[in-house]
């Protein structure tokens, strides 16, 4: 009977095991990723309906709110709609509790790869990238505090049948976050932005 349960069991994570898929995704550095301050990042899933699923990459410095001379809630204005989706609040300095299989590290110098695996299952996978001091003409020091330019959001739909080797999705553009991190909404406006636009050069997803 106990191996008769065995085999059961053994059965049903074999069949959970073809119903994930593995993906790759990458981040291609843009002129301006690394032209002021390194960048924050946040990769994460929705579903359909916008519910916040779990976060696939967040930098080390934005999942710490380790932020030099920050204040001790951190900077929510970095990643807002990361930080509202999530709604991950940890203490200045304590290590993340995500509470979910997450990769975090220090912002790499010349983009971001990792793999992942997806249930078959729809998803939106969203993007966000900000660099602190990202001032311009429209942005000044005056109207736009340590940010400069505001976060920017991209994403794409993943759908559930994404298994194929060859295919790759890339993100667009969808907005900006909250330029002072009052709410975690995309904002369509997109007027005054420059470098903020070529952080990164693309960003897609591969199946395997």
């Amino acid at each position: 009977m106990k191996k008769l349960i065995a085999m059961i069991n053994l059965m049903f994570v074999c069949l959970g095991m073809t119903f994930a898929k593995d993906i790759t995704i990458s981040v291609g550095a843009g002129d301006n990723w690394k032209a002021k301050r390194e960048p924050q990042v946040a990769i994460w899933l929705e579903d359909t309906d916008g519910n916040y699923i779990k976060t696939l990459y967040v930098t080390e410095r934005a999942s710490h709110k380790s932020w030099i001379m920050g204040p001790k809630e951190g900077r929510p204005e970095s990643l807002p709609v990361w930080y509202h989706a999530s709604k991950f609040k940890p203490a200045k300095n304590a290590a993340p509790d995500l509470k979910l299989d997450a990769v975090t590290s220090a912002t790499p110098k010349g983009g971001i790869i990792f793999e992942t695996e997806l249930e078959d299952k729809a998803y939106v996978l969203r993007a966000e990238f900000n660099t602190s001091f990202d001032y311009n003409d429209f942005y000044t020091k005056k109207n736009s505090g340590v940010n400069g330019q505001p976060s920017v959001i991209y994403e794409a739909a993943i759908p559930a049948d994404f298994n194929k080797s060859s295919e790759e999705i890339r993100l667009t553009f969808s907005g900006t976050g909250a330029l002072d991190g009052s709410d975690g909404l995309i904002h369509k406006n997109t007027e005054g932005l420059t470098t903020a636009q070529t952080i990164v050069k693309l960003v897609a997803v591969v199946g395997k």
